[in-house]
C-alpha cells in the first residue's frame, strides 16, 4: 500500500512538471508577427501594450579596441582601431554624420554643435504616421526603415470603406498577413476623423497610439509623418545614434505626384515646406504638453526654453533640407477616387464629382499628363535615378514599376476607362 501511494505521488509529480514544461515552452515559442500582432490587437479589453526594449550596441557600430564606427556610414572590413574609413555621402571621425546633416547651419555654430556625441545607448524610434490609402509608401517605409523604427503607430481615417469588409482596408490587409514579419513592431489606431492634416487627427493618434507603449525614456524619438512622406534612412540614422543637436527638428522632402517620374519643377513649389518631424519625448512633454497643436505651431516658451538649457539641450529651430521624399496621391487611381470621396466636401478638388464612371477616367487624364487636383502642370516626367529614390524602391522597382513610370504615357486618351 505504501509503495502504491509513493508511486501514485511520483506520477502525479511527474505530471505537474510536465505541464509546468510545456507551459513554458508555448509561451516562450516564437509566434509569427502577424499572430503577434493579431494576438494583441483582438486582446481581451482591447489592443495590448507593445514593450520597447534596448537593441544591441552591435547592430549599429562596429568595435575596434576602445573605438568603434558607425556601421550605416563606414566600410567595416576597411576599419581598424583609431581609424574608420566612411563610405561615400558619410562624414565625421566615426563616419556617423550624413553629408545632408553636415550641410545644416547648427552644425557650423560651435555653441550648437558642441554637445553632439554619439550614444552607446541608441534611442528607440516611435514613427506615428497617418494612414490613408497609401499601402505602396508605407510598405515602402516600413521595409526601408524597420531595422531602425522599434515601433510604428498607424492611424487610419474613418473611411467610407472600413466597417465594409472591403480588402481597401489596412486593418482588413494586416489581419491578412500583409507586412507580416514586421506586424510585432505596430500599432493600429482608428481615427474617427476624415481630415488627416487637421491637428485633432494627430492628438488623437498619437495619444492612443503612445498609451500602448510601454517603457519609454525621455530621450526616445518621436518622428511624425503624413502618410506621403518616406524619411531618408541615413537621417534616421544620425536622429536614432546621436545626442546633442538641438529640438525640434523641421524636415523638407522632394515633391512628387503620382508617382516618382512627376517631380515638380517649379522651384516654388518642388519641395515641401518645413514642418516639425522629430521630438524627443521629454521636449514634447516639457515644451508642448503633448499638444499636437503647439508642437505644429512649433512655439515653445521661454520658461521651456531656460529648462533645457540648464540640461544641456540645444533649442533651436532648424531644418533638414530634403530629408526624404513626399510622393503626393502616389495610388491606384480607384485609390485615389477613394481617398478624394473620403474627404470633407470642403477639401475635394472643385471638378470632384461622386460618379466613378467620369472620375476614373478623368483622373487618369491628370496622371498621363502630369496635372495636379487645381489642374496645374507638373513638369516633365522621366524616369528616376537610384540616388534620388528610397533604396528599398530601387532595390525593389521591378515591383513597383507604377511608381517609377508613367502607366498612362503611351496609353491613347480615348483607351483610357
Amino acid at each position: 500500500m505504501v509503495r502504491l501511494r509513493i508511486r501514485c505521488r511520483c506520477i502525479a509529480v511527474a505530471v505537474i512538471v510536465s505541464q509546468i514544461f510545456v507551459g513554458i515552452w508555448f509561451f516562450s515559442r516564437h509566434l509569427d508577427p502577424s499572430k503577434q500582432f493579431l494576438k494583441r490587437l483582438l486582446n481581451e479589453g482591447g489592443q495590448s501594450i507593445l514593450h520597447l526594449t534596448d537593441q544591441q550596441m552591435s547592430n549599429y557600430y562596429s568595435n575596434f579596441g576602445k573605438d568603434m564606427c558607425v556601421k550605416a556610414g563606414s566600410f567595416v572590413e576597411k576599419s581598424s582601431e583609431g581609424k574608420c574609413v566612411c563610405k561615400a555621402g558619410w562624414l565625421g571621425r566615426r563616419c556617423g554624420v550624413p553629408e545632408i546633416m553636415q550641410r545644416t547651419e547648427w552644425m557650423q555654430n560651435p555653441e550648437l554643435s558642441k554637445n553632439l556625441q554619439l550614444k552607446k545607448r541608441v534611442k528607440r524610434v516611435i514613427l506615428v504616421t497617418p494612414f490613408s490609402y497609401e499601402f505602396d509608401i508605407f510598405e515602402i517605409n516600413v521595409n526601408e526603415l524597420h531595422e531602425l523604427v522599434d515601433v510604428f503607430v498607424i492611424g487610419e481615417a474613418n473611411c467610407t470603406l472600413c466597417n465594409t469588409g472591403n480588402s481597401h482596408s489596412l486593418l482588413n490587409k494586416l489581419k491578412n498577413g500583409w507586412l507580416k514579419d514586421y506586424q510585432s513592431k505596430m500599432i493600429y489606431v482608428p481615427v474617427h476623423e476624415k481630415d488627416l492634416k487637421n491637428s485633432s487627427f494627430m492628438q488623437t493618434l498619437i495619444h492612443s497610439g503612445l498609451r500602448l507603449v510601454s517603457d519609454v525614456r525621455p530621450d526616445d524619438l518621436l518622428i511624425l509623418t503624413n502618410g506621403e512622406e518616406i524619411l531618408n534612412r541615413d537621417v534616421v540614422v544620425f536622429l536614432k545614434l546621436f545626442q546633442g543637436y538641438p529640438l525640434p527638428v523641421k524636415c523638407q522632402y522632394r515633391n512628387y505626384l503620382y508617382g516618382f517620374y512627376w517631380h515638380n519643377s517649379q522651384v516654388s513649389s518642388n519641395i515641401t515646406d518645413p514642418q516639425i518631424c522629430a521630438v524627443s519625448f521629454q521636449f514634447l512633454a516639457n515644451a508642448f504638453e503633448y499638444q499636437i497643436s503647439r508642437l505644429q505651431a512649433g512655439n515653445v516658451l521661454e520658461e521651456d526654453l531656460n529648462f533645457f538649457t540648464t540640461n544641456e539641450q540645444p533649442v533651436a529651430e532648424w531644418t533638414i533640407a530634403e530629408a526624404g521624399w513626399r510622393c503626393h496621391l502616389c495610388l491606384s487611381v480607384q485609390n485615389i477616387f477613394y481617398k478624394f470621396m473620403d474627404y470633407p466636401h470642403n477639401l475635394r478638388p472643385k471638378w470632384f464629382t461622386e460618379s466613378s464612371s467620369s472620375m476614373l477616367p478623368f483622373i487618369q487624364r491628370l496622371i498621363k499628363f502630369g496635372q495636379d487636383e487645381a489642374l496645374d502642370p507638373v513638369g516633365n516626367a522621366e524616369f528616376p535615378q537610384k540616388e534620388n529614390l528610397p533604396l528599398y524602391l530601387w532595390n525593389s522597382k521591378e515591383s513597383y514599376v507604377h511608381l517609377l513610370k508613367n502607366p498612362y504615357e503611351t496609353v491613347s486618351i480615348h483607351n483610357l476607362v
